[in-house]
């Protein structure tokens, strides 16, 4: 129902993301650790106050959903299994073996800095777009932007052995006009 209702994301000036306090997008991720793979497809609702992430197989089948709000994250595994923390990056660490850091990804999909840390690098293409950045031990890398030519399109994030990498495939702003 809304994909019926997407739209392209506005265009900010000079390329720039805008600032958006929700958004929803699909795509695929691929994480890498201790020379093991995974992917997923993927489907992240973020609002002010909360997210929900779905990750889904390559048939479509649910493998793990997680909320988070303000208070408390949770796991949901494909066999119902439910586990709880503090923050995502705990619970992912524990329970899917690798670190979601939720709270600075939510600024760096959109291609921000967190506003909350201070990045140790930063630099930017000719249209001032974030190219590679430092933030919180974690290493950025934007391979693409979408055709607003704001949003990124493709991201790699870096922390030690642990390489995620991010693909959208479509943001749905209809529900950032609410």
């Amino acid at each position: 129902m809304l994909t019926a209702c997407a739209t392209q994301p506005p265009v900010a000036p000079t390329g720039v993301a805008p600032q958006l306090d929700r958004f929803e997008l699909t795509g695929r991720v691929a994480v890498k650790l201790d020379g093991r793979g995974h992917s997923a497809r993927m489907r992240w609702l973020h609002d002010v106050d909360s997210d929900a992430i779905w990750l889904y197989s390559p048939l479509g089948s649910t493998i793990a959903t997680l909320y988070s709000d303000r208070e408390i994250a949770t796991l949901v595994t494909s066999k119902k299994k439910t586990y709880r923390s503090a923050d995502v990056q705990t619970l992912t660490r524990d329970v899917l073996g690798w670190d979601l850091p939720l709270n600075g990804l939510k600024y760096w999909v959109l291609g921000q800095v967190d506003p909350d840390s201070p990045a140790t690098e930063i630099e930017r293409d000719e249209q001032q777009r974030i190219k590679r950045l430092v933030q919180d031990g974690w290493e950025i890398a934007f391979a693409g932007y979408g055709e607003s030519e704001a949003l990124p399109s493709s991201l790699t994030l870096r922390f030690a052995d642990l390489r995620i990498r991010l693909l959208i495939d479509r943001w749905d702003v209809a529900l950032l006009e609410r």
